[in-house]
């Protein structure tokens, strides 16, 4: 690798159909104070993308025992991430294998540090030019080919911390690296995801939030046009919680100022998710 010989053991990782072909899954969950939050509703969904995929899910103990030994080797930290990723383990070519030997990774990393105005006031967006792929049950997982997601964020300009993504009929579907949201006339709204986009955990947990406050909550099949007379706008994702927006096509949001924004936020910071402690 790099012009560097590999030791044999560590050739075998580049049998990884993971790392050839995307063939694989992933989670990003937040931990706080030593625990991961939303941690059975991640890996239901892990087990879902699987079944999608017919790759075999190994036990929650497993991936339970995995957080243990990681957190045994390392320092005690009041914020980190946790990624696991499940993939289809080796083999070469576009057909899967018959019986495969699915691997299982995972990794603790540092906190994102990110400016705290993301949260307070709050960012401006824009559409990415590029669409999101959909189309096809597999485009709802959270596969490990992200080349959508990074084709998007390369050619949104770096001013915008996260953009809006359309699909090729110009329906609105997410953000880059989160799911969308907005407030129109006490309704709280997010696009349908039924065959392209991922549905967030958090997306589902401020759904949850939503319908507990009162609010009734629907999923929508809508273009651009429906933010125009909407009263509130912002993104969420498991470790930003949410990103309110302040400036898009021209016009000024609420941002942090918007009611239920601000409300989303305290809740999100009484979890512990937010700008980094």
């Amino acid at each position: 690798m790099d012009g560097e010989a590999i030791a044999a053991g560590a050739a075998l990782f580049f049998a990884e159909r993971g790392l050839h072909y995307g063939d694989g899954l992933f989670e990003t969950i937040a931990l706080v104070n030593g625990r991961p939050l939303f941690w059975e509703a991640h890996l239901r969904r892990l087990a879902q993308g699987a079944s999608i995929l017919g790759i075999p899910m190994p036990a929650a103990g497993d991936w339970e025992a995995d957080l243990s030994r990681l957190q045994a080797l390392s320092e005690p930290l009041s914020h980190g991430v946790l990624k696991l990723m499940l993939t289809r383990g080796p083999g070469w070519g576009y057909a899967p294998p018959a019986m495969p030997t699915p691997r299982r990774y995972a990794v603790i990393l540092p906190w994102p540090d990110r400016p705290g105005a993301n949260w307070r006031p709050g960012i401006r967006t824009a559409i990415c030019p590029t669409p999101l792929a959909t189309g096809a049950p597999y485009l709802t997982v959270k596969s490990l080919n992200r080349l959508n997601q990074i084709q998007a964020r390369r050619e949104l300009s770096p001013e915008y911390p996260e953009g809006i993504l359309l699909d090729g009929k110009g329906v609105l579907r997410e953000g880059i690296m989160s799911n969308l949201f907005w407030v129109e006339g006490g309704r709280l709204c997010t696009p349908r995801l039924d065959d392209g986009g991922i549905a967030g955990i958090q997306r589902a947990a401020i759904m949850d939030q939503g319908r507990s406050w009162g609010l009734e909550v629907r999923e929508e099949q809508r273009g651009p046009e429906a933010l125009e007379t909407a009263d509130e706008l912002f993104f969420c994702n498991s470790l930003m919680g949410i990103w309110p927006v302040r400036q898009f096509a021209a016009r000024s949001w609420p941002g942090s100022a918007g009611a239920v924004a601000a409300a989303l936020l305290t809740w999100g910071e009484g979890l512990g998710l937010g700008a980094r402690p």
